[in-house]
């Protein structure tokens, strides 16, 4: 199901599949990882942490918590206590996990569920498990590189990651914001799978209310979507590379490697600074 026919979602039984798949790689990298290894993608992390992170209050507990009651909001959440030691964190993880796929699995994707997410068509169950499966996903690849064993991304899923990070986490407008498109466009190219995602840059500014700053800076959004067989010259500057090295690219989880980037220098600049603002 989708909850909106021009959003270019994956199946939710992907997305589901994904989560568990993820999740599970998660843990069987870390379980026997030695206690104070650093997670390099995470800095002052160490393995527990990030396994806390993912089953702890951050993550797969506290989601499960907001599909089970739906609330307006989640200030009525109790953040558990993190475990002494690293058998209690495995077994908090397992705990919410296997809470987290069941309320996900008996519950309508189309249904209302309170999200943090600044576009409120977004607050959906569906939404909810999309971001659980590229959460889970990041994550498994932060594992890995604490271990120094990393796996490929699967193209599909990673091509959708690429999607969600561009729409949600850096083009998502808050209400109280406005985005001034100036005319510049990006294409970003993922090769192994021919999607194409088509950018605007421009000028975000307003007042916000929670922290009384202005803000004024650049900023992006996503104009649409397209293959990337249809090829013009009306482009400023092209990404281009495989869904995962954009994808990891995107999440800052790629070390020094950039992928290609073509076009003006002004703008491939320009685009550098946005998408250098850090996401978690």
């Amino acid at each position: 199901m989708k909850p909106h026919p021009e959003r270019h979602w994956l199946p939710m039984e992907t997305y589901l599949a994904a989560i568990e798949r993820e999740t599970r790689r998660f843990r069987e990298v870390l379980v026997d990882l030695p206690e104070g290894t650093p997670v390099p993608s995470c800095p002052g992390w160490d393995v527990d942490d990030l396994l806390w992170h993912l089953g702890g209050g951050d993550v797969q507990h506290f989601w499960a918590w907001i599909v089970a009651n739906r609330p307006e909001g989640p200030q009525d959440y109790l953040q558990p206590e993190r475990p002494a030691d690293r058998h209690g964190i495995v077994v908090a993880l397992d705990r919410a996990h296997e809470d987290l796929m069941l309320r996900l699995r008996n519950a309508d994707p189309a249904d209302g569920c309170w999200s943090w997410a600044s576009d409120t068509s977004l607050h959906t169950v569906a939404f909810t498990m999309r971001r659980q499966a590229h959460e889970a996903l990041i994550h498994r690849v932060d594992a890995e590189l604490a271990a120094g064993a990393r796996t490929p991304l699967d193209p599909q899923l990673a091509t959708d990651g690429v999607v969600e990070c561009l729409e949600v986490m850096y083009g998502g407008l808050p209400s109280w914001g406005r985005f001034a498109d100036d005319g510049t466009r990006v294409a970003v190219d993922i090769t192994d799978t021919g999607h194409r995602v088509v950018l605007a840059l421009g000028r975000f500014t307003g007042h916000d209310p929670a922290t009384q700053e202005d803000h004024d800076l650049d900023d992006v959004q996503v104009l649409g979507h397209d293959h990337t067989s249809a090829r013009d010259d009306s482009f400023d500057a092209r990404v281009s590379g495989s869904a995962e090295e954009l994808d990891l690219w995107l999440w800052h989880r790629n070390g020094r490697a950039e992928p290609e980037l073509d076009g003006s220098r002004e703008v491939v600049q320009r685009l550098r600074t946005i998408l250098a603002q850090p996401i978690s």
